[in-house]
């Protein structure tokens, strides 16, 4: 997906019109339907910096280089420190309970720790 692809998308997502992204960005209306339909680009890159801002997206991303919008990397990320902490209190509660599980559960911990992929 291209450029202008992209900005009409998220336009479109905050429900602004031409007119109203014209306005936030101090240009026309008609700069905006061109970069659009692909007929411009913006020039400026500071221009291009304030509409990755606007939008909470890279620029890399408005450039179509890059697939996943800003606010889906931190998504991602986050889950990522979740899942770390999560498997960190897991570790921490087994090592906690160890001697007081009985051993067909450890047993059963044993096996399902052998059946998964090594790191």
């Amino acid at each position: 997906m291209n450029f202008s692809a992209r900005l009409k998308i998220l336009r479109e997502r905050k429900g602004l019109r031409q007119e109203d992204l014209a306005l936030i960005l101090n240009i026309s209306r008609q700069a905006i339907s061109n970069y659009e339909q692909g007929t411009r680009f913006p020039k400026d890159e500071n221009l291009l910096i304030t509409i990755a801002d606007f939008f909470e997206v890279s620029t890399d991303y408005l450039l179509g280089r890059d697939y996943f919008p800003t606010e889906l990397k931190k998504l991602v990320k986050d889950n990522d420190v979740t899942y770390e902490a999560r498997k960190k209190s897991l570790i921490k509660q087994l090592t906690n309970r160890a001697e007081k599980l009985p051993e067909e559960l450890i047993q059963r911990l044993i096996s399902l720790l052998e059946a998964l992929p090594s790191d």
